[in-house]
């Protein structure tokens, strides 16, 4: 005999039917999202090159990861940039090198009309009245000179005074004689560190070219200074 159903038919509640709903949209977000991924990602060997191309553009050394100083040969870096470019970035380099040394921020990096000042207060390299470096400013002045020897450009060391100078038991009688015995100390570590002599020049100007007032103790100790001058 056949059982009749009611109507209308009543069917139970199924609970878990919404899960293969949001199973489906978790699945075409998933797809969507790969492929947006895929279609903005960068070839990383390209990245690598127009990264390198560009470093080498804006700065006398060359990309790397080592820490070694790897700087492009001078005829090359002249060509690539101008002279005002090549002043910054020797600049950077420059600060890069005295980092974490005596000299950090104790040498200050002015261009002036495409040249480029390093100008290092005497007391960080010589004591009073005397012309001999000062034994932990030579390390870093070595540093300093071994990345202008592969750099482009000329170089006038030139050594300031001031005129009321102490110089009582001192081997100099003027300001004007100090003033150029320094600047030779600091030239020579120059040169022995591989500076074409053909580069290089040398003036003591004593009192005549101070940057800051005589009148008070912080002026002074400014004008007393040894200047790396770097030109084309």
């Amino acid at each position: 005999m056949a059982i009749k159903k009611k109507w209308p038919v009543e069917y139970e509640a199924n609970t878990e039917a919404w899960m293969t709903t949001f199973a489906d949209l978790v699945s075409l977000m998933l797809t969507f999202f790969i492929l947006l991924i895929s279609m903005s990602t960068m070839d990383k060997t390209g990245l690598a090159d127009i990264e390198s191309s560009f470093r080498k553009a804006v700065s006398v050394l060359n990309s790397g990861t080592k820490t070694e100083l790897q700087i492009i040969p001078p005829l090359l870096m002249q060509k690539m940039i101008s002279p005002r470019e090549l002043m910054l970035a020797m600049r950077q380099n420059s600060r890069a090198v005295m980092k974490n040394s005596i000299l950090d921020h104790k040498v200050r990096g002015v261009i002036l009309n495409d040249r480029l000042y390093l100008r290092i207060p005497d007391a960080i390299l010589f004591d009073r009245g005397s012309a001999s470096l000062k034994p932990e400013s030579v390390k870093t002045l070595v540093k300093l000179a071994q990345m202008l020897a592969m750099s482009p450009g000329n170089i006038r060391v030139q050594g300031h005074t001031n005129a009321n100078i102490d110089l009582d038991n001192s081997a100099f009688d003027d300001p004007w004689s100090l003033s150029l015995a320094r600047a030779a100390s600091v030239l020579h570590i120059l040169e022995d560190e591989g500076v074409s002599p053909t580069r290089l020049s040398l003036a003591g100007y004593g009192p005549s070219q101070p940057i800051s007032t005589e009148a008070t103790p912080f002026g002074r100790s400014k004008n007393r200074r040894v200047e790396i001058m770097v030109y084309q």
